[in-house]
């Protein structure tokens, strides 16, 4: 289990009841089950920095690595703000990474509480793998994450699985389970799609992945039939599953699901209006949507997708950069669910400010963006924070 590791620091010779008294008060902020405290005299494995004593710069530093991000944490007593204020300027001027907090500000407890369950997403992604089967799509030229960036920032294997290793979709079995979710839902044969499903599923297991994105326009071209619906489906099964082998897209599936337990949509920029912006796609997990039915695939007419009717009223919008050192994050209320029929399947559009607008258009990461049911906003922000990755403002 993670657990924020907190470094105690007052002046030189403080009685030992300054730092039992201080416990109490770390109480009010996190819960004791999600915080340890940090006794050793020098110790660089430390997130929280917890002043508690003017005097207590010189300790401070110790615990201090140029390589960590640092929560300062300072209170109206005893000169701790001030020592805190003189450590976050050193920090600032040796670029290392810190916030400082007002330990009686409401806002505190929530930024801690976030911090946790950002370090644990963080962790909980440590290891896990990522299949891309076929390439990335050669229309998503800024959409290419490199396998070493992907291990760097993420410590996220890419696992490259070439068509050719894979038999045709038509030699799988129909997988039962998954005509049976859709059973009466619509009036397509599924028995075509189920034999794909069965297909992405095995090769899951197989490669032991924990995500996938997939080239799958070679499929509908060659043989008329879609990965719409079964991507669609692992989504809902807690599996980020993304199209068109974007790299950046699922990515970012990947860390929202570990950041908010839920999976977002992957859609197109179809318009940037003075005012708001049009997002469509043909993927949409079914557990996001209202009224829902199947269609053909927007683009060919072949094979299916899924048309719903997008739920809530506010979505956060988010998207990395092929490097993973920019992010664009906002938060927009839905005012539309069209249906139109120039664009892919499921649709929204969303109020935007001035700026998102002017970043949209003057300064655009990517085409793909994910659309998360909700505000998520700081989370990411965080998180963006601690990996050095700048956000667009």
């Amino acid at each position: 289990m993670t657990k924020l590791k907190i470094k105690l620091l007052a002046h030189k010779g403080a009685d030992t009841s300054v730092y039992q008294n201080a416990i109490p008060r770390i109480d009010k902020l996190i819960s004791p089950d999600n915080y340890e405290i940090d006794h050793e005299e020098v110790n660089t494995d430390i997130n929280v920095l917890f002043f508690l004593s003017g005097g207590s710069e010189q300790f401070a530093i110790e615990s201090v690595s140029n390589l960590g991000f640092y929560i300062l944490i300072g209170s109206r007593h005893d000169n701790s703000y001030a020592s805190a204020t003189e450590v976050k300027a050193l920090l600032d001027d040796n670029i290392i990474s810190s916030v400082l907090l007002d330990e009686e500000d409401d806002a505190t407890a929530l930024y801690l509480n976030n911090y946790l369950t950002m370090k644990t997403a963080l962790e909980n992604l440590k290891g896990k793998r990522i299949g891309l089967i076929g390439e990335v799509s050669d229309w998503l030229v800024a959409s290419n994450v490199s396998t070493g960036m992907l291990f760097t920032n993420f410590r996220v294997t890419l696992v490259r699985i070439p068509w050719k290793e894979l038999k045709n979709y038509s030699e799988y079995d129909v997988s039962e389970s998954f005509l049976s979710s859709f059973a009466g839902e619509t009036g397509f044969d599924l028995t075509q799609t189920a034999r794909v499903s069965q297909m992405l599923n095995e090769t899951i297991k197989l490669r032991a992945l924990d995500a996938i994105t997939v080239e799958c326009f070679p499929m509908v071209k060659n043989d008329g039939v879609t990965a719409c619906l079964p991507l669609s489906q692992f989504n809902d099964q807690g599996i980020p599953a993304g199209c068109e082998g974007d790299l950046t897209a699922i990515i970012g599936m990947m860390l929202c699901k570990e950041l908010t337990g839920t999976i977002p949509w992957i859609a197109n920029i179809n318009k940037v209006s003075k005012e708001s912006c049009l997002f469509s796609h043909c993927t949409i997990a079914r557990s996001l949507v209202t009224d829902y039915s199947v269609l053909t695939h927007f683009e060919t007419g072949k094979g299916t997708a899924i048309e719903g009717d997008f739920k809530g009223d506010v979505v956060t919008i988010f998207r990395f950069d092929r490097h993973l050192s920019k992010a664009f994050i906002a938060t927009a209320p839905i005012i539309a669910r069209p249906r139109l029929t120039t664009a892919c399947r499921t649709q929204i559009e969303v109020k935007l400010n001035e700026n998102d607008v002017k970043l949209l258009r003057e300064n655009p990461l990517g085409n793909h963006h994910l659309i998360y049911p909700g505000d998520c906003s700081q989370l990411l922000e965080m998180c963006c924070q601690f990996l050095e990755i700048e956000v667009l403002k």
